[in-house]
């Protein structure tokens, strides 16, 4: 080997170093098939920005040219110092010749050939209206604060060429869009854990941070790539809220709706939470969860107001069915 590496010239040993198709894991290469969404879930260090890197590479340098490609990141800054200029992002990978030229003042990277790839932003869903492309990068989307919205308007730029498509590698999170991504026939789910990329992580975090969490509900996701429909840290657990589900109300005695309203109403709000409870006996059961994001006070206070309509609507109509039994016997 030695002897084979000595004999070749600089610019072949630059391009065999440059060949992704030769040091990439399996899950790291885009999949075989007609899929639209190739949705790469990936713990923390499992070589996701590469792969995301690499296919865009291939896009743009390849046989059959793309261009315009969306890089999307969860806000511009992100999108530069990770997907772009990044240790694995697009500068840093491939032949010099062949990398292309990043113009920071509009945030466009040109190849020689002229494919152009733009930065946008998840988290100003209202700037994909405009703009065209053949092909997204959409990184880590599990942090998107209005991720199904982003993601939808997206769809509509991504209409030039014959086969549009887009890579989506992020983290997993129990977020609607990640779920809906999963449920969607046009989507090939690729998973990769932290551990199999051994080869390019530093022991000290190998030693210090995959073992110290390895196993528990932050590590399956963080380092597995496992999505978790529970947060690590959360008080009622969802196997727990199936196992104490009730399939029939039974008869109910105090009924309130509690509302917990925000401080504010802009769109990085938290939610109003709105729940529906009752009491029977000594216990007490959850009615409806009617909680609501963002919500301005007036949205907010409609929502308390209809539920508790539909709750005392409830009420009289099961008053009616228990006399209409009664009177039966």
């Amino acid at each position: 080997m030695d002897n084979l590496v000595a004999s070749l010239s600089d610019e072949e040993v630059e391009e065999l170093v440059a060949d992704w198709s030769l040091w990439a894991r399996t899950e790291q290469l885009a999949p075989c098939g007609n899929w639209t969404t190739w949705l790469l879930m990936g713990g923390r260090g499992s070589g996701k920005t590469r792969a995301g890197a690499e296919w865009v590479r291939a896009l743009a340098t390849g046989e059959n040219l793309i261009s315009p490609i969306a890089l999307v990141g969860e806000t511009i800054a992100q999108a530069r110092s990770i997907m772009v200029e990044g240790e694995s992002g697009i500068l840093n990978i491939g032949t010099l010749s062949e990398r292309p030229k990043f113009d920071r003042q509009r945030n466009i990277l040109i190849w020689e050939n002229g494919v152009e790839a733009h930065l946008m932003s998840g988290s100003e869903p209202e700037r994909f209206r405009g703009p065209q492309f053949g092909a997204a990068w959409c990184d880590e989307i599990g942090k998107w604060p209005q991720a199904e919205k982003a993601w939808d308007m997206l769809q509509f730029a991504l209409r030039l060429g014959k086969k549009p498509r887009q890579l989506a590698t992020t983290t997993p999170r129990p977020t609607k869009l990640i779920k809906r991504l999963l449920s969607d026939e046009h989507t090939i789910v690729t998973r990769m854990k932290t551990g199999e990329n051994e080869a390019n992580l530093a022991s000290s975090f190998l030693s210090q941070i995959v073992e110290r969490y390895r196993g528990s509900v932050l590590g399956r996701q963080e380092l597995d790539g496992e999505l978790i429909d529970d947060l690590p840290d959360a008080l009622w657990s969802r196997r727990l809220i199936e196992s104490i589900k009730i399939k029939q109300l039974p008869p109910l005695e105090r009924i309130i709706v509690a509302v917990d309203p925000p401080v504010s109403a802009n769109k990085n709000s938290d939610a109003c939470g709105i729940i529906v409870a009752a009491s029977y006996g000594e216990k007490a059961i959850i009615i409806e969860d009617k909680t609501i994001k963002p919500a301005k006070p007036l949205e907010w206070a409609g929502k308390v107001a209809q539920a508790y309509r539909r709750m005392m609507l409830m009420l009289l109509l099961l008053k009616l069915i228990r006399v209409g039994i009664w009177f039966r016997k």
